[in-house]
């Protein structure tokens, strides 16, 4: 599990559980997480907590947990915990303050479950579901029914307090698109790990450059010798030996006539430079003793 995924999911359904079976002991006094019409200031957490409170429909409950699990849950798992958050946050209080403007009182989780709804018809607009258990339908197909029905019962309220009533309801899904092109969980880590490899290479590749350089001077006065005498010369031995030794066997050198001492740009911080110039010394010898 990454670091940034804290299950606010299975957080929420566990709360909406809670909350559900607390309601058949007492339901009236679960009266105090509703929101209700001027009563918002002197009971300020029912600007979140009016979410929690559900009718009495067994049915109906499951639904919505089931719902919540299907589709919340992969939102979380792409965009990451933090973002999912942030969005539930808004869905919650753009639901939650539209109402307390309009002065209606607001329970259920309609509002951050059209937000999520609409959010995840987006995204995965050809996931299909079985209505009822039995009738299969699209949930793009869904998002278009719940917004009719929004649509239709908001502007029953009149033309401005019917928009701002959807827009409300719908505010998570608002704040989804215009956070949209941000980059999700998954290409921030694919980004950061591609940074990291492309520093890594440079900083290998400077490690690299600075022993070849270190031995370029010493290969080509060794080569020079072999070259002109014929053979190794003692001396050069131990520069052979360390060139031996710097041999790095994961890479595959190019071929003898490519060799181009440090001028040349591959060669200058190739991890294959010390294996090149060994060879290049020893068929110096050979090559001089004909």
């Amino acid at each position: 599990m990454r670091s940034d995924s804290w299950r606010l999911t299975e957080g929420l359904i566990f709360v909406h559980f809670a909350v559900f079976i607390l309601s058949w002991a007492n339901r009236e006094g679960l009266l105090g997480l509703a929101l209700l019409p001027g009563q918002v200031m002197s009971r300020p957490w029912t600007l979140v907590t009016y979410q929690f409170v559900h009718g009495a429909s067994l049915f109906w409950f499951f639904i919505s947990m089931l719902v919540l699990w299907i589709m919340a849950k992969p939102l979380e798992e792409t965009w990451g915990s933090p973002r999912f958050l942030a969005f539930w946050l808004v869905a919650t209080f753009g639901a939650s303050l539209t109402a307390a403007g309009l002065k209606l009182p607001l329970v259920g989780d309609s509002g951050v479950g059209t937000s999520i709804l609409l959010t995840f018809a987006t995204l995965f607009p050809e996931v299909e579901f079985r209505l009822f258990f039995v009738i299969p339908v699209k949930v793009k197909y869904l998002a278009v029914v719940a917004v009719a029905w929004l649509a239709f019962s908001s502007l029953q309220m009149g033309l401005l307090p019917g928009v701002a009533n959807a827009a409300g309801m719908c505010s998570g899904y608002l704040f989804f698109l215009a956070t949209r092109r941000m980059p999700t969980r998954r290409k921030l880590a694919f980004e950061y790990k591609k940074r990291k490899a492309s520093v890594e290479v440079k900083a290998e590749s400077m490690i690299a450059e600075q022993r070849n350089r270190a031995w370029d001077p010493n290969v080509r006065e060794a080569v020079a010798r072999a070259a002109a005498g014929g053979s190794i010369e003692d001396r050069d031995g131990a520069l052979l030996a360390e060139l031996d030794a710097g041999r790095d066997p994961s890479i595959t050198v190019c071929a003898p006539s490519e060799f181009g001492y440090i001028e040349d740009d591959t060669c200058r911080t190739c991890p294959g430079f010390a294996e090149c110039s060994a060879r290049a010394i020893r068929m110096a010898a050979e090559g001089g003793s004909d």
